[in-house]
């Protein structure tokens, strides 16, 4: 079987990822999984829901819509077509031989296609007095961000036209710790600094360029700011207000799963996953959720280097806002996190 990961170029091949654009392709590219499975694995089931749409590279299956049942094998036109093209899967497929995969995360891939088609308008919507490739560069920067990556390209449009847009001066403090959140910006044009009080005097400092943001977690946990930002040169800077923040990007922030497609998650084995409490340890030991792991809140950042990136982090909800911070954090640093729905009783 193959093992050999898809070129960028390879993947311009398969349907529907030649309709997106070289920025977006490179970015679903960065993002496959690759899985291997022995002959007889029944691999999807008609009329249930996938997270992911599946490809075969190497192997033999057979598809079976009901009416009519078909094999082919990888290499073949019709492997470069999706298994599951549409939800639910429109047909079971039967791996005949020992087989190779990719798998793309369904809702990526629509926001993708929707950029890609959407993107030229939506630049041009922005107006300013900059050029238009400079708008493309913070643009694009900004939707390959966790923070952006989730939202719908039709809301996506709604926020943009929504942003103002300030110059700032070289030396200028934008926010400042322990004021109020009253917006979240993003870097048009310039470079800022975030300085944190003293207590945290060991992290190193932290840069931001065109296309980064700040201000966002002020605005998800309604307390005052945590940092502080001053602009390093001169530039542009792309603002929200706080109330068009919580109605067009807050509800994107903390992706949520069920119970349900966390079973269905486990069961196609495609992605490990591990239910986090950050709350803190007292709270913890007091009642949690069962084989669930205490990690508090305050120690995403300084713990994240020891978290696998393989693996899918889903909260568990009784820490409230905190929990919808901790899952913002963790997509922010670039896991894969989510809010877990249907919550259950406590166990002691």
């Amino acid at each position: 079987m193959s093992s050999v990961p898809l070129s960028f170029e390879q993947l311009g091949s398969y349907s529907p990822m030649d309709f997106l654009t070289p920025h977006y392709r490179q970015q679903l590219h960065a993002s496959l999984q690759y899985l291997q499975r022995p002959a007889g694995t029944l691999l999807l089931h008609k009329g249930e829901r996938s997270l992911a749409q599946y490809y075969l590279l190497s192997g033999k299956v057979a598809v079976d819509a009901g009416p009519a049942r078909q094999t082919f094998e990888g290499g073949s036109p019709q492997a470069h077509m999706p298994l599951n093209g549409s939800q639910p899967n429109p047909a079971t497929v039967k791996a005949l031989t020992d087989v190779s995969l990719f798998a793309v995360e369904h809702q990526l891939l629509e926001r993708l296609l929707g950029w890609s088609q959407e993107a030229a308008y939506q630049v041009s919507s922005l107006g300013g007095m900059v050029e238009e490739q400079a708008d493309e560069d913070w643009l694009a920067r900004l939707l390959g961000t966790p923070l952006f990556g989730r939202l719908a390209p039709s809301h996506l449009h709604a926020l943009l036209a929504r942003f103002d847009y300030v110059e700032v001066e070289a030396g200028q403090r934008v926010v400042s710790y322990g004021e109020p959140g009253e917006h979240f910006y993003v870097i048009k044009r310039g470079r800022a600094s975030i300085s944190l009080p003293s207590a945290y005097s060991e992290q190193p400092a932290l840069t931001l360029g065109e296309g980064e943001f700040f201000g966002e977690e002020a605005l998800i946990s309604g307390a005052v700011r945590s940092a502080s930002v001053t602009m390093l040169e001169a530039g542009e800077l792309a603002r929200l207000h706080r109330e068009d923040f919580v109605e067009l990007v807050r509800p994107t922030l903390i992706p949520q799963i069920s119970r349900n497609e966390l079973a269905r998650l486990s069961q196609q084995g495609s992605r490990k996953y591990l239910l986090l409490d950050v709350r803190l340890a007292l709270e913890y030991r007091l009642g949690h959720q069962p084989e669930s792991l205490n990690l508090p809140v305050a120690n995403l950042r300084t713990h994240a280097d020891s978290l696998d990136r393989d693996t899918s982090y889903v909260v568990t909800p009784e820490g409230g806002i905190r929990s919808e911070l901790a899952v913002h954090l963790l997509n922010q640093l670039g896991f894969d996190a989510y809010l877990l729905g249907e919550q259950p009783p406590l166990a002691a």
